[in-house]
């Protein structure tokens, strides 16, 4: 019963545009399926639905135009964000300068990145950020437009140098 009632909620948020649990919850009822508000409620943060411009939204959904491909959890202080091809590391560094509070850190492969958070609470939290964050209609990130100070010029010898930044390090 609650896995067809959550897949109905998906099917429902894709179909049309829901602001409310209790909106949700007519929806679900009109299509035969009997829910509470508080079931509705417990359904959207398993599902991981966020709202974005004011209707609730599946995370796949909204990174449609982004570097973002899925995201998923691994545990309770564990994210794992598959992207296009060679597009990790730069989400990774979108999601480090948006400085967000739960997150610890990042680590960036070529297409998958890992967000350690700090518990379950917080890693629900970065999720719907995250989410935030790349949903939207262009293929720019948010945090890429807000650029922070140029970094030095490197050394003309070639070397490369040490950049550290307040959760990774990077080789430059």
């Amino acid at each position: 019963m609650k896995t067809a009632r959550q897949q109905k909620i998906l099917e429902i948020i894709g179909a049309r545009r829901v602001a409310t649990q209790q909106q949700l919850a007519r929806e679900l009822r009109r299509r035969g399926i009997e829910a509470t508000q508080s079931s509705v409620s417990r359904d959207i943060v398993e599902l991981g639905l966020t709202k974005l411009q004011g209707h609730y939204t599946a995370p796949q959904a909204a990174f449609a135009g982004s570097p973002v491909v899925a995201v998923e959890t691994a545990g309770d202080n564990l994210i794992v964000i598959k992207t296009v091809i060679g597009q990790a590391s730069a989400t990774a560094l979108a999601i480090d300068r948006a400085d967000l509070s739960e997150i610890v850190g990042t680590v960036a492969g070529d297409d998958t990145l890992f967000v350690a958070v700090k518990n379950q609470d917080s890693q629900r939290a970065a999720i719907k950020q995250i989410t935030r964050l790349f949903a939207l209609a262009t293929n720019e990130p948010v945090a890429a437009r807000r650029q922070p100070a140029s970094l030095p010029s490197q050394a003309g010898n070639g070397a490369r140098r040490r950049v550290r930044s307040s959760r990774t390090t990077r080789l430059r």
